[in-house]
């Protein structure tokens, strides 16, 4: 009965997979839209700044939201494809990536698992912006960072060309940069490091070509 049991499972997978796996030419390229929320700690304050009234937000170590497009090109189980995304919208410390991805992927039926990896550029805008005591900080620095990006997408339609799906991600930023800072009233100077972590989850919604 065990044995029959696993039979039939086995059997119905295959079924549900067959079309979806018939269709596929095993190449293709995913063009989607995302977007979603994120945590920061990328901001250090130091040398005689750490006393100052900078809020969570100033600072960059808040939650906030992203948009961003991937495009990615699928040669059978290997996937390289590039990723850019805004950051922080609406805020005077906003954010930008500019990166390129690759990883693998694995399709069950109408189910597609991705396991990416993420390197790129990471620019912080106007980091540490807090006008009543900063006299000067109107930068921005791109620091190098390297991500993980796992995922999960449904392809939808009867050609199952439209595809929804989730992205876990994670990142960190491998260099840093140091930026000297002097308060408005000129009591005191210092400096605040660049470089930290960031984690988060996004929607996505795009189309297969």
């Amino acid at each position: 009965m065990t044995r029959t049991l696993r039979l039939a499972l086995s059997l119905a997978l295959a079924l549900a997979a067959a079309p979806a796996l018939a269709e596929d030419p095993g190449w293709g390229f995913d063009l989607s839209l995302h977007a979603g929320v994120d945590k920061y700690d990328s901001v250090g304050l130091r040398n005689g700044l750490e006393t100052q009234p900078f809020s969570s937000s100033q600072q960059l170590k808040d939650a906030s939201q992203s948009f961003g497009a991937t495009g990615i090109l699928r040669l059978g189980m290997l996937d390289v494809g590039a990723i850019g995304e805004l950051g922080r919208p609406g805020k005077t410390n906003d954010t930008t990536v500019l990166g390129v991805l690759g990883g693998i992927n694995l399709d069950v039926g109408p189910l597609r698992f991705e396991a990416l990896g993420e390197m790129g550029g990471h620019r912080y805008g106007n980091a540490v912006h807090n006008s009543t005591l900063i006299s000067e900080s109107n930068r921005s620095d791109w620091l190098v960072y390297v991500g993980l990006r796992p995922g999960l997408s449904l392809r939808l339609g009867q050609d199952g060309r439209w595809l929804v799906g989730a992205w876990a991600f994670a990142r960190w930023d491998i260099t840093s940069a140091t930026v000297p800072v002097t308060l408005q009233n000129g009591s005191s100077a210092g400096n605040y490091k660049l470089g930290g972590s960031q984690f988060g989850g996004a929607l996505r919604f795009g189309f297969s070509l």
